[in-house]
């Protein structure tokens, strides 16, 4: 499907199984987008999202390849949750002591947050139950962890998106 559908790989990361599905991840990409955002540039929340969404994919499809799980043709990625959670290891990178207010918890850093969601992810791989999305999320994290780690060094990885976002603007505006 993917090789004759390309776009399916950027398309399924703004689709949604159900209301909670969209709630959460929208919840989270605002919460942790306006930290990246307002520490290295909202031009960067865009690149990071689809990168750590395609980093996800390759994951999922790698993992669904070689992992015994899931029905044959059962299979499908669906979601915004590995680009989400590109976004939100991103954050823990810039700011680990970053204090955020949680209901119930009070005050957390953010490092501890960020620990705590791939560490669910990295325990639910074992419950035979959305393997596939576990690995998926595993992979927008290490994208988000690699981002940052690229960006200390130099070399901005959102440079390239943005410029392929503009000439796709530029084009259907009509100019050069």
């Amino acid at each position: 499907h993917t090789l004759t559908h390309p776009w399916s790989l950027i398309t399924s990361m703004f689709m949604h199984e159900g209301v909670f599905h969209i709630l959460f991840n929208m919840l989270f990409l605002y919460w942790f987008g306006k930290i990246v955002g307002d520490l290295i540039g909202d031009e960067k929340i865009l690149p990071i999202y689809l990168l750590g969404g395609l980093a996800g994919m390759a994951a999922y499809f790698l993992s669904a390849n070689i992992m015994p799980f899931g029905e044959l043709g059962g299979r499908y990625a669906l979601g915004a949750s590995a680009a989400v959670m590109a976004i939100v290891v991103a954050s823990g990178m810039i700011a680990p002591n970053y204090i955020m207010h949680l209901l119930f918890l009070g005050a957390v850093k953010l490092k501890y947050i960020v620990t705590a969601l791939v560490f669910i992810d990295m325990i639910s791989l074992a419950n035979n139950v959305n393997t596939g999305g576990h690995f998926a999320h595993l992979g927008g994290a290490l994208f988000g962890l690699f981002y940052i780690v690229r960006l200390r060094e130099g070399h901005d990885l959102a440079v390239p998106v943005n410029n392929m976002i503009d000439k796709i603007r530029n084009f259907f505006k009509g100019t050069p």
